[in-house]
């Protein structure tokens, strides 16, 4: 503390110049710090099924992540923290510090990703206190008006809401509520568009979210990083996946540039960490599981806070967890905030800052499942983990068995059935009060349009999803009349909307008739037109399981009222002209009044 009578003494003496008082000014602003009323900016930096092995400075002498391994030399470095085994539940995780099944997420897809509109993210109580938002790459959380970010904090969107893309290069996104095209590949993409809203905000306290799609198949990357894991030895799987994190290491080292250009860096905090384990069998230290999983590897990522000069570079055993980001930060912030809905997650600001010891606490991890009653789950706390499968109850001593090979159940009954009562009261707990959000909210008096992809629908007949995976799907198999597809909505506001469908049909298969068909009536349609779907440049280095990315057209289908309240709306092949009808991707909504 300074000596408030020194300094008036020094000011009042005579023998007191003008270089003697900017020394002490000086000297001063060294001894107390940052200004206690400026907000850190804040950025936020999620890779895709990226594991803890990764990274070069975890012992993979395969990949080269030289940025990510100095940011961890500058960082705390939790050498202990923890996922979930799929994306869209630790997005939800992260971004309201609450169990994902209480956010209403259980799965990644089919309308099982959403999370409710009215939980509080980190960006809205971050916009409350002053700050401007961007998220950029990967959503994941909901498509619809009330999930889009725009609604759930965040003055800028650029990116995705789905699981995953199916085309790396020049892909389409939403700018906001607007679909554009971007050009380039999609990690470089998405770097400069965070890297624009940081030169627009260097004035404002902000919150960057770069959420990169990668490493996540399809897998795709830029030539030059594939060609260099290649050419060493690895299989295109491996050369693919490491060019991928290479490459977002580069951008990651960008974002850190910019910081340091734009002057801010001292007071910005940095985060660094993956949303789940790695999608392929490959180096992840001793660790049992991978993504999907909820043993160690498929759970456990590497996360990294910077904050110069208020955190101290080091490592730490904490145990902590995607639900401790939020609490975390606004604890850090210093930020007003008084959640109506409580935390699951705790604020280890000062475990973070030195002003707290480290303590033991209880690690849960669940599949996503739409299933609730289908899902493996799991309990660690620093020196156990129990794992609770469809048929099994193993325990296992991560301190002398961190690769999970030996059951002591019956060795260490006590402890194993303490962490089961516990594991189960959480299990009962949040499946019992799990509300899904699979309802499409639309018809809002601000939405000017709503789109209906086909992977939110059930199918019915012959019908099929063009991928195992529904995610970014088109429909096929178009061949029987009576055949449709649903959507369940529920309709805010009545409206009267104009129709049109997303759609491919070769020049020998026009002339199928279908019907449109809502709570008020319906539409006959032919599709006349023809329009050769095409598949887009093959860029892909290993055979996917997804849909392959394709062009595709629009036709008109007429206009039709959806009134207010529960809507279901269906499409319906009513007479097939030829062998099939055509391929069908989307419905799109443009309100008339």
């Amino acid at each position: 503390m300074i000596n408030t009578g020194i300094i008036k003494k020094m000011l009042s003496s005579k023998s007191c110049t003008p270089s003697c008082l900017l020394l002490f000014a000086a000297t001063v602003a060294a001894c107390t710090g940052p200004s206690d009323n400026r907000k850190p900016n804040m950025v936020i930096i999620l890779a895709d099924d990226m594991g803890w092995g990764d990274v070069n400075a975890n012992g993979n002498d395969l990949v080269e992540t030289p940025v990510l391994n100095r940011l961890k030399s500058e960082s705390l470095s939790f050498e202990r923290f923890y996922v979930c085994p799929l994306s869209a539940p630790t997005r939800a995780e992260m971004l309201t510090g609450r169990y994902f099944l209480r956010t209403g997420v259980s799965s990644v897809t089919q309308g099982y990703e959403n999370m409710r509109g009215e939980e509080v993210t980190l960006a809205e109580v971050l916009k409350e206190n002053g700050y401007k938002t961007g998220c950029y790459g990967k959503w994941h959380n909901g498509r619809y008006y009330l999930q889009h970010p725009n609604r759930q904090g965040f003055d800028e969107f650029v990116g995705f809401p789905v699981g995953h893309l199916g085309y790396y290069f020049d892909a389409w996104f939403l700018h906001n509520d607007e679909k554009k095209q971007s050009s380039g590949y999609t990690s470089d993409y998405f770097t400069g568009q965070a890297i624009e809203f940081m030169e627009q905000n260097r004035g404002n306290p902000f919150l960057c979210y770069v959420s990169y799609n990668v490493p996540h198949s399809p897998f795709q990357v830029p030539e030059k990083y594939f060609s260099k894991y290649r050419k060493a030895g690895l299989d295109s799987t491996l050369s693919c996946i490491y060019g991928m994190v290479e490459n977002m290491d580069d951008n990651i080292g960008y974002i850190l540039e910019k910081l340091e250009e734009l002057n801010i860096s001292e007071n910005t905090i940095v985060i660094f960490f993956s949303d789940n384990g790695p999608n392929t069998d490959r180096y992840n230290g001793l660790m049992k599981g991978r993504k999907g999983s909820v043993d160690e590897g498929g759970v456990r990522v590497p996360f990294y806070i910077k904050w110069p000069g208020q955190i101290k570079p080091s490592t730490t055993l904490q145990l902590a967890q995607d639900i401790d980001i939020m609490p975390t930060l606004i604890g850090l912030g210093r930020l007003k905030y008084n959640p109506e809905k409580p935390f699951d997650g705790i604020d280890l600001s000062r475990i973070i800052k030195g002003k707290q010891k480290t303590f033991d606490r209880l690690i849960f991890s669940r599949q996503g499942n739409q299933n609730l009653e289908d899902c493996n789950s799991s309990v660690r706390n620093n020196r156990y983990r129990l794992v609770l499968t469809r048929k099994d109850t193993l325990l296992f001593d991560m301190k002398n068995d961190p690769a999970q090979v030996t059951d002591i159940f019956d060795i260490e009954t006590n402890t194993g059935l303490l962490l089961l009562s516990e594991l189960a009261k959480l299990n009962n707990e949040l499946v019992s009060a799990y509300r899904p959000v699979t309802t499409i909210e639309a018809g809002f008096g601000e939405e000017k349009s709503f789109t209906l992809p086909v992977q939110d629908a059930a199918l019915s007949g012959k019908i099929q999803y063009s991928s195992i995976h529904p995610n970014q799907s088109h429909t096929e198999n178009w061949i029987q009349n009576g055949d449709s597809i649903l959507w369940t909505l529920n309709i805010n506001n009545k409206g009267t909307y104009k129709v049109e469908m997303q759609y491919g049909c070769t020049v020998g298969e026009t002339g199928s008739l279908l019907s449109l068909i809502s709570g008020s009536g319906q539409v006959f349609f032919k599709i006349s037109e023809p329009f050769e779907s095409a598949v887009l440049p093959d860029r892909d280095f290993v055979t996917r399981s997804e849909s392959v990315e394709r062009t595709w057209s629009w036709m008109d289908v007429g206009t039709i009222t959806l009134n207010e309240g529960k809507e279901e709306i269906s499409l319906k092949l009513v007479n097939k002209k030829h062998k099939e009808a055509g391929l069908i991707k989307s419905l799109k909504f443009t309100r008339l009044n």
